[in-house]
């Protein structure tokens, strides 16, 4: 049982609204191991366009910790509780973690989550990098069109959702 006590684990921290910088912080300042994945993000205000970094999972952070400090770490400020399974904290395999973060320290990591079907997108890798066309569905894979407007003529792709961005 002592044993079990001291080996660390990866838990999953709900933390408060927009408050995960901070909770993470505190975390780190009071030497606890947390990491808080955050992804790139394109903002478009009336004056500009900026490229922002969001958490990756609003509202969450994940913190590696003992079972018997498990409950110290509540008492930081942004720290509202831990995610709960069949009244268990959850928590997250190493090898989670780990490709978690090889994801999040890939080249670009930008998630669109506001396309929606009739949006003007760009693709932005593979084949058809740089053509500009309409989103016709919004899955795991996107239906995309692209218009040909010396033809006359609409040509449908799928591609993944990770390669095309919103047109502003």
């Amino acid at each position: 049982m002592e044993n079990a006590q001291q080996e660390k684990n990866w838990y999953v921290v709900v933390t408060y609204p927009n408050l995960e910088r901070k909770a993470l912080l505190n975390l780190l300042k009071n030497n606890f191991i947390a990491f808080l994945p955050l992804q790139k993000v394109q903002r478009k205000w009336s004056d500009r366009k900026k490229t922002i970094e969001i958490p990756l999972f609003p509202n969450y952070l994940f913190i590696n910790i003992n079972e018997k400090d498990r409950f110290e770490a509540l008492d930081i400020y942004g720290v509202k509780r831990y995610v709960t399974f069949g009244g268990r904290p959850a928590f997250i395999s190493e090898t989670d973690i780990l490709n978690i973060k090889r994801i999040v320290e890939s080249v670009d990591l930008y998630i669109e989550h506001s396309l929606v079907k009739g949006d003007a997108v760009k693709i932005i890798g593979g084949p058809f990098k740089d053509m500009i066309g309409i989103l016709f569905k919004k899955s795991g894979q996107a239906r995309f069109g692209i218009r040909v407007e010396s033809m006359n003529q609409t040509l449908s792709i799928e591609i993944c959702h990770t390669l095309i961005r919103k047109v502003f």
